[in-house]
């Protein structure tokens, strides 16, 4: 018996990282049940010394940027790196899933990394302290930043992530509405091709129904609804409002708002400040007169998805906005940059503001689908003088 008693001492405990990668296995295999349906996506598995290793130990040198999350523990950190298989990869340290958020962020990737418009997923590390996630880098990637981008990138932008909001709403059996909207999650190859990056709060809707009600908020509030805001809900139209704040902002340039990134984020464990902020939005708009932005003759149905715009900052401009002038309206130093400004220019400006309120919602029964306001704004931008 002493040959059983010396094979049972050398049996071990698992260890921490494989304690993790099982918790957050199972965890990623339940999301990629319920996202894909059973179906299977290739995902590669890597171990935390082969990440080490690819980034040399995340060196300074391998380092690319840092991005703000929703809160003071929430960010991530983007290297570069290689390996035998891809000789250039980007990797995302996720310093912000405490709350297993990062499992969702990997199924919906996986499913949407052949689209021009998403990364492309190679694989996760699930093992390591903090979650990683392995992209097809072969393309330099880099932080979007509006004040650099000229009127014709700007609008070619917005159709990039209106075609990949598009393909989330229309390319799966269930549409799943991505609701996490900021600046932040845009990303520029080096070909100019945004990218839409963070899928961590994509929510689906179930099948026969047109909306999901949540719990928690996602996103830059100044690209949040009404309905979303105040009452959970979410819809493809949450994703239509959002893309129609972005336009404003690529209109507008900084004076069209700020991100709300680092002041007003939300987290999801901050259930306490969400409401505060929702008591609060309730208070302030309940003394608006009804049908101001509107127009005398609108209905009053409150069914709709979306009454009007929930940043405050923006919801007192759309009253006279389609009637200002584009050099009052416009980010004047996009204006400067482009000197004399063509008919051809001009016009797009114009359908381009206008698509944009109509996303809004500025008028009741003509919100455009997702599908429609990417048509549409490929159509301007091949308007002619």
């Amino acid at each position: 018996m002493g040959w059983l008693r010396n094979k049972k001492k050398k049996k071990r405990k698992p260890t921490k990282p494989v304690i993790l990668a099982n918790e957050r296995g199972a965890k990623l295999l339940e999301e990629l049940i319920e996202c894909c349906d059973g179906k299977s996506n290739p995902i590669n598995f890597f171990s935390a010394d082969q990440i080490l290793k690819v980034t040399n130990s995340f060196s300074e040198s391998n380092y690319i940027s840092r991005l703000a999350g929703y809160g003071c523990y929430h960010w991530t950190e983007w290297y570069s790196g290689k390996n035998e298989s891809h000789p250039k990869i980007l990797v995302k340290k996720l310093y912000r899933y405490g709350d297993g958020t990062f499992s969702r962020d990997i199924a919906i990737s996986s499913m949407v990394s052949g689209h021009n418009n998403f990364l492309k997923l190679v694989g996760c590390c699930l093992e390591s302290e903090y979650p990683v996630m392995i992209y097809d880098g072969l393309k330099k990637h880099y932080k979007l930043d509006i004040s650099e981008q000229p009127w014709n990138r700007r609008m070619k932008i917005s159709e990039d992530i209106a075609t990949a909001l598009a393909y989330l709403h229309t390319a799966f059996p269930r549409p799943f509405v991505y609701r996490c909207h900021s600046i932040r999650n845009i990303l520029l190859d080096e070909d100019g091709v945004a990218k839409l990056n963070d899928f961590s709060y994509c929510v689906s809707i179930p099948q026969g129904e047109t909306f999901v009600k949540v719990d928690n908020l996602a996103g830059a509030t100044g690209y949040i609804d009404e309905n979303y805001l105040r009452n959970g809900v979410v819809s493809e139209e949450t994703d239509v409002f959002a893309i129609g704040m972005l336009m404003l902002k690529f209109l507008m340039g900084e004076k069209g708002g700020e991100d709300d990134d680092d002041n007003n984020s939300y987290r999801s464990a901050a259930m306490s400040e969400i409401n505060d902020q929702r008591r609060q939005f309730s208070e302030e708009t309940e003394s608006e007169e009804e049908g101001e932005f509107y127009g005398e003759g609108d209905d009053d149905d409150d069914s709709a998805t979306m009454l009007r715009p929930a940043n405050l900052s923006y919801f007192r401009r759309f009253k006279s906005m389609a009637e200002r002038r584009m050099d009052e309206f416009a980010d004047l130093e996009m204006l400067e940059k482009m000197g004399e400004i063509s008919k051809n220019e001009l016009s797009q400006m114009k359908a381009f503001k206008m698509l944009s309120l109509r996303c809004i919602g500025c008028k009741r029964g003509i919100i455009p689908t997702m599908v429609e306001v990417a048509k549409e704004l490929k159509k301007i931008q091949k308007f002619s003088s």
